[in-house]
Parts: structure tokens; sequence; C-alpha cells
């Protein structure tokens, strides 16, 4: 598969989405950045992993009920930037910069690393690492991944 412009573009704006939507509150449309099977890996940050659901219920329900209890305390805005999209077999991985705002006036510092694949809605994110940045030159460094090392001989 080849990613298309318009695809990198697709991949941009769900990864933007998120963060309107927690700014909004509107955890409810999360649906529209991740998929039902969504996994999330935050223990950098020193979150314990969402508990497994029960299999009649989306992971994703696991994870818009934690942004629901973290909401009215949790910061005031949510920026995305630095976006590196990489196609990944039949979908495609990304790597972006995230600065929260926090209520007390503090800027946190992180890494999205996102596996996302097509879905009949659009793109959506399957896989979310959150990595801290709390130490210089010490950042998640973007893969290389195979097609790119022979398309570059």
């Amino acid at each position: 598969m080849s990613l298309t412009a318009d695809d990198r573009l697709a991949i941009h704006e769900v990864i933007a989405l998120h963060g309107h939507l927690s700014d909004a509150g509107t955890y409810e449309r999360f649906g529209e950045v991740f998929t039902p099977d969504l996994v999330v890996d935050a223990t950098a940050l020193g979150l314990a992993p969402l508990p497994s659901p029960d299999r009649s219920r989306p992971r994703i329900d696991m994870y818009i009920a934690a942004a629901h209890r973290h909401g009215p305390d949790g910061p005031l805005a949510h920026h995305v930037t630095n976006v590196i999209v990489r196609e990944d077999g039949d979908g495609a991985r990304a790597w972006s910069k995230g600065i929260a705002l926090n209520q007390d006036g503090s800027v946190a510092s992180f890494t999205y690393e996102d596996q996302l694949v097509r879905t009949s809605q659009g793109w959506r994110i399957r896989h979310r690492k959150v990595s801290a940045r709390r130490e210089a030159a010490r950042g998640v460094e973007p893969l290389v991944l195979p097609e790119e090392t022979a398309d570059e001989q």
C-alpha cells in the first residue's frame, strides 16, 4: 500500500482531532479518532494500562470513561505538532509531539507513537504509546521502516 497525500492529510487531521475533542470535553466522539480495540500505553507517564474490558464492550469505552474521570482536572489545552507519517504494511505509523497546558500554568511535553489503520470511516489510531519528554536529547526517534530503506538504495 502506498500512502497518498490525501491519506497523509487525513492522518494529520485525525491526530489533531484528539486534542480538539479532549479540550471540548466531547469524549464520546473519540470513535472518530480511535478504533474500538484501541490500546493506549502511557506507562512512561506513570499511568497504569486500562483494564481489559468486558468482551461485550469495546476497549475504547474504557478510554472514554478514563477521560471523563480526568476531564475536570485535566489540561486546559492539548496541542500536537511535528507529525511524521510513514507507511507500515496495510496501515501507517505516525510520530508527533504533544504539548499540554495545565491548569496551574505548567506545560508538559510528550511524544505520541501511533499505529493507524484505514477503516470504512477513515483513518483511525489503533495503538498509541505516549512517552514523557523530561530530558533534553533523550526523545523518541522515528523508526526507519523497511520500505524506506529499500527506496533509498
